[in-house]
């Protein structure tokens, strides 16, 4: 399989298999990418995702942060909590309007997000 363009598909640019029977989101997109995907495709995504976490897109930030359990499955809590401080500073503000998001900034929810 081919490397998954996580941005791509945080930015909505990557459809889900079956159009006509998804309900879910760009994350659930991200899962079905990651499906198929082997363990080289799944670390490059994981770490991929990591470094979205400071795009200067916030709606592709937000995702990331949502996303965040995904690389913490693959990676484990030493890289995706250094991630978070490398981050610290562009996770320190409020993501876009999203029902996912509840905390006040999106390193608060990153946070929420790796303790459920």
């Amino acid at each position: 399989m081919a490397a998954i363009d996580v941005r791509a598909v945080l930015d909505g640019k990557v459809w889900p298999q079956d159009v006509h029977d998804f309900v879910g989101d760009v994350v659930d997109i991200l899962d079905e990418q990651l499906a198929e995907a082997g363990p080289a495709e799944r670390e490059a995504a994981a770490r991929d995702l990591l470094d979205l976490l400071a795009d200067d897109d916030l709606v592709i930030r937000t995702w990331a942060v949502v996303g965040i359990r995904r690389a913490l499955r693959v990676l484990g809590d030493d890289a995706v909590l250094g991630a978070l401080d490398t981050h610290r500073d562009v996770l320190s503000v409020a993501g876009v309007s999203l029902w996912q998001v509840s905390q006040p900034t999106l390193l608060a929810e990153a946070r929420y997000r790796l303790d459920y």
